[in-house]
């Protein structure tokens, strides 16, 4: 098993990458046995105490998608949390966390994607370093903006946002409105720039 820990261990300490990671996690009977052991935290209940089935779901919830600033940072304060209760040592690379929290300081509320599709890798990338925390942030806002388009307003969700990316990119917010009189459902519309196609989100209360 001291293999498998070193596998944990060289992801939280930024040692090997998150499709390194991917393939041990999807492949490696010892390492899901690890990350299988029950571990009384209380965010793990209704996950049958154990780590492993808690990012099965939050991979779910990216849709699949791994190469991501969400599910890397996830990975890794999981994987980091499960090394801390078994008193596995460990030097913590920060990269992901602050990654992370670069991603929530420049995301309105009205957008909270989770399955980037790397759109905020390239944003990360190409921050001016130069910059002070406050400029650095309302230089990622701006960036933003000019992927995450709308006609007129942004839309008001009324479950969690779920802007449409296609091919790696975000599509237009056009408009919202009920699905009639006295229906639950709520059509978000938004359209490909390029070629003009039509996607429409629904959500209901």
């Amino acid at each position: 098993m001291k293999k498998a820990e070193q596998i944990l261990v060289d992801y939280v300490e930024g040692e090997s990458s998150i499709n390194d990671f991917q393939k041990e996690f999807n492949e490696n009977s010892e390492v899901i046995f690890l990350l299988r052991k029950k571990m009384s935290i209380s965010y793990l209940k209704a996950y049958n105490y154990n780590i492993y089935d808690y990012l099965t779901t939050q991979l779910a919830y990216s849709k699949g998608f791994w190469d991501c600033t969400y599910i890397r940072y996830v990975m890794w304060y999981n994987v980091n949390e499960w090394l801390k209760y078994h008193k596995i040592k460990c030097n913590p690379s920060l990269k992901y966390d602050q990654d992370y929290d670069y991603l929530l300081d420049i995301q309105p509320s009205w957008l909270d994607i989770v399955d980037d599709q790397g759109i905020f890798d390239k944003i990360i990338a190409q921050v001016p370093q130069d910059l002070s925390k406050a400029k650095r942030i309302q230089w990622g806002k701006e960036q933003l903006k000019k992927l995450f388009r709308y006609d007129k307003t942004y839309p008001r969700w009324i479950q969690a946002p779920e802007w449409p990316i296609v091919n790696g990119k975000p599509l237009v917010f056009s408009h919202q409105k009920k699905a009639g009189k006295d229906d639950v459902r709520t059509l978000y519309y938004f359209y490909d720039p390029d070629t003009k196609a039509e996607t429409i989100i629904t959500q209901m209360y």
